[in-house]
């Protein structure tokens, strides 16, 4: 599928059929939200998911519909053209990091992130994608990716890691199903 010229997609499959999902950004953002609140059992979180959907599947098939819903977060339509880093380490949390998203989406698109009426996931993650390396979000998440044991210079190690500490993401590390959603 590519992004340019396929129809972006509105629905997943579960189990042969097609069900409708929701496919703004908020939404996706919320969705990631949910899955890191503290506050609900993992059941519950999966029965929210639910919520994702406009028609909902069969509860028989809620394996297979949180998988749908996870494939569409993840774009794997779209075979990412980066490789991904293996981190364990958060490079972006929506929440911590909205200002910043905020201001290079206006900055680079002259695309106010609240007033736009809808943005499909699936584009708000390319155009994220395709932000400059120099926009303070995109340094940030670099600046989160770098595995400070591979620097072999200590003073640099030092500047790299002060830099990290400041701009650290609050909370503890991803679990194995925030890794797959935020880094595909």
């Amino acid at each position: 599928m590519n992004l340019l010229y396929d129809p972006l997609p509105e629905a997943v499959l579960v189990a042969g059929h097609a069900y409708r999902i929701y496919t703004d950004y908020r939404d996706w953002m919320r969705f990631f939200a949910m899955q890191e609140d503290a506050s609900g059992t993992p059941r519950q979180k999966l029965l929210l998911s639910l919520d994702w959907y406009k028609e909902r599947p069969p509860i028989q098939h809620l394996e297979a519909s949180i998988q749908a819903l996870m494939q569409f977060a993840q774009r794997e339509q779209y075979k990412r053209q980066a490789e991904a880093r293996h981190t364990s380490e958060r490079l972006l949390d929506w929440s911590y990091d909205a200002p910043y998203l905020y201001a290079a989406f206006l900055s680079v698109y002259r695309l106010d992130l609240i007033r736009v009426e809808h943005l499909h996931w699936h584009v708000f993650l390319a155009m994220l994608d395709g932000l400059p390396d120099d926009t303070p979000i995109k340094q940030r998440m670099q600046y989160r990716s770098v595995n400070l044991a591979a620097v072999k210079d200590p003073q640099e190690r030092r500047r790299i890691a002060a830099i990290q500490d400041k701009i650290r993401i609050p909370g503890g590390e991803l679990d194995a199903f925030q890794c797959g959603a935020f880094f595909g």
